[in-house]
């Protein structure tokens, strides 16, 4: 990885016509690759740095691991150092709150898609595929992997595991539930086609142009190279015929479940150390079987520094679990983690951390903010409760709640003076930012509140002064919260929301739960209302547009999920999940199709932009408050890590800071 500057401006590389082949930087040449022990240069630790980590050199001496000359592909990956060349040695500290919290270990090890991030964000660059072609119209691409690149177990990556994972897991219908919506159109999947042992094609039955950005994406963009064919056919049952009787004897019911629990689910690379992997380190300690998950680094990784040097620098990664944020808090502030940016850093914290650095021994990194919003507030249009639907589904609803909210109160009690009222919209920085988009509603105005729900005809309340529907039923409003997400301030946030709203005469109810609960009532239908962070602000207003339409089932889209799943099978989905959207949100669905055509990125930009125009006459969901960023907290010893990075799960944060070339000074 090469590009290390700031800057936030996002381009997707499919810019008009220029759909052309990536290629990466690769090391050549046997002297960079040379295993001489007198080949050695000064890293920036101050030791002797060879060409691999020294606790390697010991298992080549021992006969228990092949020269590093055998390990690397024939032309690794070269990662330019963020700061300098670094020394290899050390143990990352970091902690999770338990075994929900997976996606902390994603955005820290578990970051190596197809394609990858640079860390300003601008463009993808080639990861574990060593290019990615386009034809002209985007409808299909060359994917060629790096020859020689090797599994954690040394077995070689080739197109085998590719049409494994592709043809008998995700179009397993046994085993995955619907088509991965970066790897299809609509119900049609895309087709793959292998071409030698390190080449493949994805073709789609339309043009495709969000491929590249989708391939840059954790999970996504992981997809295609994430099953290790070697080990993992001796569990299914289109390979192994023992595979039910394996499973049985393992106390599983059959061998999907067990074939899922050993390598078919993204939690598994933390908790079956038998998986091979293609991450710079590789479960030695699982996540969960006791209170520290450890990592130790692969022996076969991929990529090297400049001078020809096996990475990571770094030795080994321990998470330990610390399931109470407030003894997370105190941990830090003692210094006992090297890098860490989850549960603990509020705004409400930063001083409380700020006072500890130096007996800490640690430093800031602050993050910028791409969301459109910190608490955005769904109501369920499509809840299934026809009566309650109704009232949801009322535009002036929405508005008269939303203008019923204080967000400079919210602000001053909750996020600790910093922030502005602000909907869900793209953000200042932005190239799609409406200022009417952002700030319309944004105003406290109990009485127009009141106004509007009494011209809805709610002017009736009961003998608690809760307002009633025409039926006599009270309108009350329960919001879902998961409580031990990323943001440890949407509970305080909502029971402040929920006394603006209980004072127009809506009855409101704070419900905190398990994020693992709160997954699950969205699924169900069964929640009033919930509240998540808003994406799409800036840089992945495109690839992640959650929150403009009812685009799929994830985080955002929570305000009509029926809706999102009719767009997802394009109509064809279960009727007990699947509901025909109104004319609006058709015609944005169609819009985006459209927008999934176009190879000009301009004209792209202009259909969103007519996306954006609907979105923000419908108003979805209400937005309270938009914060100019975050931080996390790092080592004073550890280097590479460099200045401030976008904060998105788009972008995986931290991720493209590329933690594999990090290393600890002395």
């Amino acid at each position: 990885m090469t590009d290390t500057s700031g800057g936030m401006t996002r381009r997707v590389l499919l810019r008009n016509s220029a759909f052309l082949a990536l290629v990466t930087t690769s090391a050549s040449g046997c002297s960079l690759l040379s295993t001489d022990p007198d080949q050695t240069s000064e890293g920036g630790g101050g030791g002797a740095k060879g060409k691999e980590a020294p606790m390697l050199a010991e298992r080549v001496k021992a006969g228990t691991l092949p020269p590093v000359e055998e390990r690397l592909p024939a032309d690794p990956l070269v990662l330019e150092p963020t700061e300098g060349m670094g020394a290899y040695g050390g143990t990352w500290r970091s902690a999770v709150t338990g075994g929900a919290d997976g996606p902390w270990l994603h955005r820290t090890i578990g970051y190596e898609p197809l394609m990858r991030w640079s860390r300003d964000w601008t463009t993808q660059i080639p990861n574990v595929a060593e290019s990615i072609t386009p034809n002209d119209d985007a409808s299909e691409y060359t994917i060629a992997l790096r020859p020689g690149m090797r599994w954690s177990d040394g077995e070689p990556l080739t197109t085998a595991d590719v049409e494994f994972g592709y043809q008998h897991v995700t179009l397993n219908r046994d085993l995955v539930q619907g088509h991965p919506e970066t790897l299809a159109r609509g119900e049609d999947p895309a087709e793959l086609e292998i071409v030698d042992e390190h080449t493949f094609l994805i073709r789609f039955t339309g043009p495709n142009a969000l491929f590249l950005p989708n391939m840059a994406r954790t999970v996504d963009g992981d997809r295609l190279v994430a099953y290790p064919r070697h080990y993992l056919e001796q569990f299914h049952a289109d390979f192994a015929e023992d595979a039910g009787s394996k499973a049985q004897a393992a106390g599983f019911n059959t061998w999907e479940e067990y074939f899922n629990s050993l390598g078919n689910d993204w939690g598994v690379l933390w908790t079956n150390p038998d998986l091979p992997s293609l991450k710079a380190w590789i479960c030695t300690d699982p996540l969960d079987r006791g209170s520290v998950a450890r990592f130790e680094r692969n022996p076969y990784y991929f990529k090297t520094d400049p001078e020809g040097s096996q990475l990571p620098y770094l030795d080994d990664v321990r998470y330990e679990v610390v399931p109470d944020p407030e003894t997370m808090l105190l941990r830090a502030q003692n210094g006992d983690f090297d890098f860490h940016s989850r549960h603990f850093n509020s705004l409400e914290n930063r001083p409380v951390l700020a006072e500890s650095r130096e007996k800490g021994d640690y430093r800031f990194i602050e993050f910028e903010s791409t969301y459109s919003n910190e608490m955005a507030i769904a109501l369920n249009l499509n809840h299934a409760d026809e009566a309650v639907r109704e009232v949801y589904q009322q535009k002036d609803f929405r508005v008269a709640l939303s203008h019923a909210i204080d967000r400079q109160e919210l602000i001053n009690a909750v996020w600790q003076r910093q922030g502005e009222p602000y909907q869900v919209a793209p953000t200042p920085e932005s190239r799609f930012y409406d200022q009417e988009f952002a700030e319309q509603y944004t105003e406290h105005d109990p009485e127009l509140a009141e106004d509007l729900l009494d011209s809805l005809g709610y002017d009736s309340r009961d003998s608690d002064g809760y307002r009633l529907r025409p039926d006599g039923q009270r309108i009350s409003i329960t919001v879902d919260v998961a409580e031990d997400a990323l943001v440890t301030v949407w509970v305080q946030g909502m029971e402040q929301v929920a006394r603006y709203w209980e004072a127009v005469g809506i009855q409101t109810t704070v419900n905190p739960m398990p994020r693992e609960n709160f997954e699950v009532r969205l699924g169900d239908n069964k929640q009033d209302a919930s509240v998540w962070t808003g994406d799409g602000g800036r840089g992945d207003e495109i690839s992640s547009p959650l929150w403009y339409f009812p685009h799929s089932t994830n985080a955002g889209s929570d305000f009509a999920r029926h809706w999102a799943n009719w767009y997802r099978t394009r109509g064809q989905g279960p009727d007990a999940d699947t509901e025909e959207p109104p004319e609006v949100p058709r015609r944005q669905m169609a819009l985006f199709d459209e927008l999934l055509s176009e190879p000009d990125e301009d004209a792209r930009d202009e259909i969103f932009r007519e996306i954006l125009a609907l979105s923000k006459e419908q108003f979805y969901a209400i937005g309270t408050v938009r914060v100019p960023g975050s931080y996390g907290i790092v080592s004073n010893r550890l280097q590479n890590v460099g200045g401030p990075l976008p904060d998105s799960p788009t972008y995986n944060t931290p991720a493209p800071a590329a933690p594999e070339q990090w290393y600890f000074e002395g």
